[in-house]
């Protein structure tokens, strides 16, 4: 047909201008309607209200959970005053205190160096001397000074109680006033020693929770380098080169911020380079394996056990000691708490066994590499079936 010919739109049926303006989309199902803008913008505010919950939840629940119980001290001196140290610290929680014996005070100071134990009592001529460690367990540290603070009001009231019976004796036997002011002063000189209660920091590690952050170079690292693999490295093989430069990096910076320049951490800065990088490379290894398996859902798995669960449970906020069960022993099995209890290790342990968090590093860090390459193994299977 010739176009000039055509039909114009008024000569049209009406039937047919219907077919002719209706778009594609009215043919078949009816299009969605958009949100309203006030359910847009509401949208937003009510993730952030439970993701703000979740994260709350997450970092309060250990605080609410804490039980000290099994906090490991040495005790040394003679049986019997150590087997009434030891009733007297568990009478109002049976099983606060797991204790170790020890010869000497000197035995018991190699077992606090080698992070054997937590802290020690020495009982002796000169009264109770408590020995803490600072540096490793801050906390452990203030309740041992409570402890012994305690120890040392109650000895005082029951030896003032005890001199005031034998002077009242006496007193009701007759003795003259030289003989009481004797005997008075005899029993004091004597209850000196048996009520002095002392307490020694013998490895001292200046700001506990400050020790605590040093870990902060690998969390930041490992959470970023395992993040930004996924999303902005394509090639799932190709991630592995982002999360080795991430944990060097980490480790060379991490270390140089916290030692040389700061003068957080005493000792080797190689070894602490080492730790940081291990601990980054563990971290960021598990988040891109379990993104590259399992996609963004893996990766959120990831994130969610570094940060929701590694970090409050891995004895950061808390130590391990004051967790309940399951939380501790497995928070301190995480990458976060292993960092954290490795540099305190290298730094004012240097006498303590680290081959244990060495190699929890190494496991870590493998069992991401074995994820990545086990999902880059499947995508390219899936990307051969497509083609």
């Amino acid at each position: 047909m010739n176009p000039q010919n055509r039909p114009t739109d008024d000569e049209r049926t009406p039937l047919e201008n219907t077919t002719r303006s209706a778009p594609p989309a009215s043919r078949g199902k009816p299009a969605k309607r958009p949100l309203p803008i006030w359910m847009q913008a509401l949208a937003p505010g009510l993730l952030v209200a439970v993701i703000c919950g979740v994260f709350v939840s997450a970092f309060l629940w250990p605080m609410s959970q804490m039980h000290p119980e099994g906090i490991r001290l040495a005790v040394a001196g003679p049986d019997a005053q150590v087997s009434q140290i030891e009733s007297a610290l568990t009478a109002q929680q049976a099983d606060l205190f797991s204790f170790a014996q020890q010869n000497d005070r000197d035995a018991a100071i190699g077992a606090i160096e080698r992070r054997d134990v937590d802290g020690a009592v020495i009982v002796g001529e000169q009264g109770t001397e408590f020995l803490t460690a600072s540096a490793g367990n801050a906390q452990v540290t203030q309740m041992l000074g409570q402890v012994a603070t305690g120890m040392r009001q109650g000895l005082e009231q029951k030896s003032d109680q005890a001199i005031d019976d034998a002077l009242s004796a006496a007193k009701s036997q007759g003795a003259s006033a030289e003989q009481i002011l004797a005997m008075q002063q005899t029993l004091h000189e004597k209850a000196k020693a048996a009520t002095t209660v002392t307490v020694t920091d013998v490895v001292g590690g200046g700001n506990a929770f400050a020790g605590n952050l040093t870990m902060l170079p690998a969390l930041i690292a490992g959470m970023m380098g395992g993040m930004f693999s996924m999303l902005m490295v394509k090639r799932p093989y190709a991630r592995l080169i982002t999360l080795g430069v991430a944990a060097l990096g980490a480790g060379l910076i991490g270390a140089a911020v916290l030692g040389p320049w700061f003068d957080m951490i005493p000792g080797s800065y190689w070894a602490h380079a080492l730790a940081l990088g291990l601990g980054a490379l563990a971290i960021s290894s598990v988040i891109a394996g379990l993104g590259t398996l399992f996609g963004p859902a893996g990766m959120g798995i990831g994130v969610a056990l570094v940060l929701l669960i590694g970090t409050p449970w891995g004895g950061i906020m808390v130590p391990t000691e004051f967790l309940p069960g399951f939380m501790g022993t497995f928070g301190a099995q995480l990458p976060n708490g292993t960092v954290v209890s490795l540099m305190k290790s290298l730094s004012y342990f240097p006498d303590a066994s680290t081959s244990g968090q060495w190699l929890t590093l190494l496991l870590w860090a493998a069992a991401g590499v074995v994820l990545l390459v086990i999902g880059a193994m499947l995508r390219g299977r899936r990307g051969g079936k497509t083609a």
